[in-house]
């Protein structure tokens, strides 16, 4: 038996050095990592399970928890058409096996794309546990070798436009080197030319503590992953070498000094987009009934997995996904804290660390310094030119022969053209407002602030009232609603639209620099010729050039309200939403996620419950079929479906960027936004500024 087994090593051996390899056999064509010619945004998950007898924890966690999760937050979230999944087993001897060396292929399936997430083929999670020598450099090439070029009837090639990679190693050994003729240098070689990222779950630990969950290595320190205590994570920053701070931590039962799971495996993902887990960490939480550090190792996984896959084609542009709309619901509560209490002067927590001795470590992952170039249209049913509900019975007027064309605003200096510091943008000018007035509304990220000045977030995607009052100005009606995209794990305005009396402006942010051009619509015609807004004036103005112009459309309320201003502006695709210098007489009966004007109470719909939790405030005032859909296309979701939630809806978990990522710090952001009046918009716009990575947001406060 030995004799045999020794002779289809080393057949293995001489197959594995050609390319027309014979395992398995079920497998007609394989993907050849070729560029694709599809339309689909497409992930394939590709997991590499250790089969020994010790891994039925962790073999439970991937199947009922971190893959369907991953596939959710891909699909929901991040806005992928296909998940797919290449399932492979290695270390057991017990199975018929693709190989000699006791690695199997078990065959590959799609994500189901609504919920449980499941792969369309649940039996290829069905890995076995009773083996026992697990060479996991052998598993990760073979891995990559076997992936199916046609998954659930999708020939990748032809479907995909886009295939962002990652590989999972889960082992609680160091690795058997049962196949010599693989080392290290070939598996990171592999990985490199397939565009894959590896996160690996192996028996480590990080100073000893089990509440390190894992981290990002690079080759001076380590980005870690720390639970809570309540199910949530955060991350912190350490520059001494990864190599002092975590150690081989065998699992029970197996006290080898010789164990070298950190010298396998830790290099394969050092100065990479990967990640190491400490698969100890994962067996405590479920096995000792430890329901929160369990609950943290799983939002961290998922979360910073998920994100890893996003980044792969997008370099985590904001706007580059969802690059469709989720076709499900919401994912359901968030996984982290749950966010504070009723809105209080003091903003929601951003960026993670005010200014202070101990600056963020590290800056967002996300926005970068260019969202694409023009914001996504929003899937529809049939867009009509006007929805049935709205106040008129048909557009107004017709569109002008030329669009409207903005002035500039009164002969902006040179230091209001963007320059190396948009420190320097000033807000468009205008003669109603002074550094004392106090504003409400909402923008950027997006931040709210009630009619009496206390700032929030909500981070989700769907419709909502800013303010309705049906009675303003004698019955004309006031009527604002925005409409937010979310990207990943935190939102901003797309669009906003007014309705005053019988007129409608919707306004959405463009990208347009080589001509740039406010982008509208007046009684639901394009650029249609503008004839004031329920009676009062509406004019177009700019300021700036470029990708640091701002658009502002302001309706002149004076003729009623002496001093009052509602304007909408623009940066780039991000909508501002501003009344300025409001007043009790104006705006004193209205309702909506502003709050009362009197009380400052967030109140619900009823106008008697006080909603303290600003995510279910924000779900509270989604817009209803009642309310009139005031924007000339429908986008998901729509009520009854709720506003989709991101998993961490308040930016909880710092915002992750690796060491020498970020290109904008924590002192160049404060230094851009000091110029504003308010403090807690200072506060506001340093954290977007770290989360976009574009000091140009500045303007949009």
């Amino acid at each position: 038996m030995t004799t045999m087994r020794s002779i289809g090593k080393l057949l293995l051996l001489v197959l594995s050095s050609v390319s027309a390899q014979t395992w398995p056999r079920w497998i007609n064509t394989r993907y050849e990592y070729k560029p694709t010619a599809g339309n689909s945004k497409c992930a394939l998950v590709n997991v590499v399970v250790d089969e020994s007898g010790s891994m039925e924890t962790e073999q439970a966690f991937l199947r009922e928890t971190a893959l369907p999760r991953i596939a959710e937050s891909l699909y929901t979230i991040y806005g992928y058409d296909h998940v797919f999944l290449s399932s492979n087993g290695f270390g057991s001897r017990y199975v018929v096996y693709t190989d000699p060396l006791y690695f199997r292929h078990l065959g590959a399936s799609r994500f189901e794309h609504t919920a449980p997430f499941a792969p369309e083929n649940p039996q290829l999670l069905e890995w076995v546990n009773n083996g026992s020598r697990e060479d996991g450099y052998h598993g990760l090439r073979s891995a990559m070798y076997w992936v199916p070029l046609v998954i659930s009837g999708y020939n990748m090639h032809e479907e995909c436009a886009t295939i962002d990679r990652n590989l999972i190693l889960v082992t609680d050994e160091d690795r058997d080197n049962e196949n010599k003729g693989v080392t290290m240098d070939e598996v990171q070689r592999w990985m490199a030319d397939r565009d894959y990222i590896l996160n690996i779950v192996i028996p480590i630990n990080i100073l000893g503590e089990i509440n390190n969950l894992g981290a990002k290595v690079t080759s001076s320190g380590a980005e870690m992953f720390v639970a809570d205590g309540s199910g949530g994570y955060t991350t912190e920053l350490s520059e001494v070498p990864f190599s002092e701070i975590a150690e081989n931590n065998p699992a029970e039962g197996f006290s080898n000094p010789e164990h070298t799971a950190y010298e396998h495996y830790v290099p394969l993902i050092t100065d990479t987009e990967g990640a190491v887990w400490c698969v100890d960490s994962l067996r405590r939480g479920i096995r000792d009934g430890d329901q929160n550090l369990a609950l943290s190792f799983a939002n961290a996984f998922v979360n910073v997995k998920a994100e890893e896959i996003f980044c792969l084609s997008t370099n985590c542009n904001p706007t580059s996904g969802p690059t469709t709309a989720p076709t499900s619901g919401p994912t359901g509560a968030p996984t982290t804290s749950p966010p504070s209490t009723s809105p209080t002067a003091s903003p929601t927590p951003a960026p993670s660390t005010s200014p202070t001795t101990s600056p963020t470590p590290a800056p967002s992952t996300s926005p970068t310094t260019s969202p694409t170039p023009a914001p996504s249209t929003s899937p529809t049913t049939s867009p009509t030119p006007a929805p049935s509900t709205s106040p008129t019975t048909s557009p107004s007027s017709t569109p002008t022969k030329s669009p409207v064309v903005p002035t500039s605003s009164a002969a902006p200096t040179s230091s209001a053209v963007p320059t190396t510091s948009p420190a320097a943008f000033p807000d468009v000018p205008d003669s109603t407002r002074t550094p004392e007035a106090t504003d409400a509304g909402s923008k950027g990220d997006p931040h709210f602030k009630t009619w009496q000045g206390e700032h929030f977030e909500f981070h989700g995607q769907c419709d909502l009232t800013l303010a309705k009052d049906d009675q303003f100005a004698n019955g004309l009606g006031l009527n604002v609603q925005i409409r937010t995209k979310l990207v990943r794990y935190w939102s901003y305005i797309k669009t906003a639209v007014i309705r005053i009396g019988q007129d409608v402006l919707e306004v959405e942010g463009g990208m347009d620099f080589e001509n740039p051009h406010p982008v509208y619509r007046y009684n639901f015609e394009p650029q249609g010729e503008i004839d004031g807004m329920g009676g009062f004036p509406l004019n177009i103005t700019y300021i700036g050039e470029g990708s640091g112009r701002i658009y502002r459309y302001k309706i002149d309320l004076s003729s009623k309200y002496p001093g009052l201003v509602i304007s909408i502006e623009t940066l780039k695709e991000f909508v501002k939403v501003d009344f300025s210098q409001p007043s009790v007489e104006a705006f004193g009966n209205t309702v909506g996620i502003l709050g009362d004007f009197k009380t400052g109470k967030t109140l619900a719909r009823d106008q008697k419950t006080v909603i303290h939790d600003f995510t279910e405030l924000g779900v509270e005032w989604q817009v209803l079929p009642e309310d009139d859909k005031l924007f000339h296309e429908i986008s998901h979701p729509q009520f009854p479906e709720s506003c989709i939630l991101p998993e961490d809806p308040r930016g909880q978990r710092k915002r992750r960027r690796r060491l020498g990522d970020a290109s904008i710090s924590l002192e160049q952001a404060e230094a851009a936004c000091s110029k504003l009046s308010d403090p807690m918009d200072v506060k506001d716009c340093v954290y977007d500024v770290l989360a976009t990575q574009d000091l140009d947001m500045v303007g949009a406060f």
